[in-house]
């Protein structure tokens, strides 16, 4: 690991970024993401950032307690944030690590590499689908609504393209019962992978031996008492970096991975562009450790705003409100 970076100044600055239209997250229905970016600056006028999003609906602190928590870091002094001692939210201690280790913003997110994502009812998801010209691998989002209908979504897309496959995400919303509904009336074949069917990783395990399926770890890889353990049922690890939280905490999981040759996916929280560039550079360098793919589809769903382009970040920086500064 590189030194960390010496700042000398740092701004915190807050982003408001509305979404196109609303979007449910766990139940919480959001208009817009609120976020924080921490800016630090070295002698030289160099800078560093890192960003401070709690994703509503899944992270545990709310984005005024990590505000509070990094501004009584802050006030602590500057050269002192590498040596601070407290245990730190998920979300303050990502932009931490992002900031001091001085993760760059020049990574490029090829399509190649990034799985889309689609939202909305089921046609638009269709319309979505064939508008991409039916590409071979798509997530979707489950236990949104009814299981019938999350069957029948499924069953179009698949008819659409034989050879499609699908990775599902349920967040830990179905029961037991309605997902192995779900499983005993769909294709299992074009199913790549489903991450946390239900709440129970026991459940989850059994389902997945059950219908021959592959399983997805996402939620469960969140808690800071998980410690791994093998299952052939278990085919990939869903790193959210600003759930999960340190940098450490991520590659003890790529070393999971690459041990038991899991597929990762390093995907979003629904960052601003500056989250989604750092995301995409750890990718680039986890993918010489793991199979790696981005989960970084998000940005098509904010309105043209402030930290929506890659190329304007330097002039939208200047136009966010500045919670704190150092003197």
């Amino acid at each position: 690991m590189s030194a960390l970076f010496q700042a000398t100044q740092a701004r915190l600055l807050r982003y408001q970024i509305p979404f196109s239209c609303p979007l449910s997250f766990n139940g919480q229905r959001l208009t817009e993401r609120e976020g924080l970016i921490l800016q630090l600056q070295d002698k030289n006028g160099r800078c560093s950032f890192g960003e401070i999003a709690p994703l509503p609906g899944f992270s545990n602190e709310t984005l005024a307690q990590a505000s509070a928590q990094i501004i009584t870091l802050l006030k602590q002094g500057i050269t002192a944030l590498n040596q601070h001692s407290e245990l730190l939210y998920p979300s303050v201690q990502f932009a931490l690590d992002n900031a001091l280790q001085q993760t760059p913003l020049t990574a490029k997110m090829s399509n190649r590499d990034i799985i889309p994502l689609l939202q909305g009812d089921n046609s638009q998801i269709i319309s979505a689908y064939l508008s991409l010209n039916k590409p071979l691998l798509i997530k979707l989002k489950v236990a949104r609504q009814s299981v019938q209908q999350d069957i029948l979504l499924f069953t179009q897309l698949t008819c659409l393209n034989p050879l499609l496959a699908i990775r599902l995400d349920a967040n830990q919303a179905w029961t037991r019962d309605q997902a192995s509904q779900f499983f005993s009336r769909v294709n299992t074949r074009q199913l790549d992978y489903i991450e946390e069917p239900t709440p129970s990783l026991s459940d989850n395990l059994h389902l997945a031996q059950r219908y021959r399926i592959g399983l997805a770890l996402d939620e469960t890889l969140q808690r800071p008492d998980f410690c791994y353990q093998k299952s052939k049922q278990i085919k990939a690890l869903i790193l959210k970096p600003m759930l999960i939280g340190s940098l450490s905490r991520v590659q003890h999981f790529i070393n999971i991975a690459r041990e038991q040759q899991l597929l990762v996916s390093i995907s979003s929280s629904f960052e601003s562009v500056i989250g989604l560039l750092q995301l995409a550079c750890l990718a680039q360098r986890y993918k010489k450790e793991a199979a790696v793919s981005l989960g970084l589809d998000t940005l098509k769903y904010f309105q043209p705003a402030l930290l929506t382009d890659k190329n304007r970040i330097e002039q939208d920086l200047q136009l966010l409100e500045c919670l704190w500064r150092s003197h």
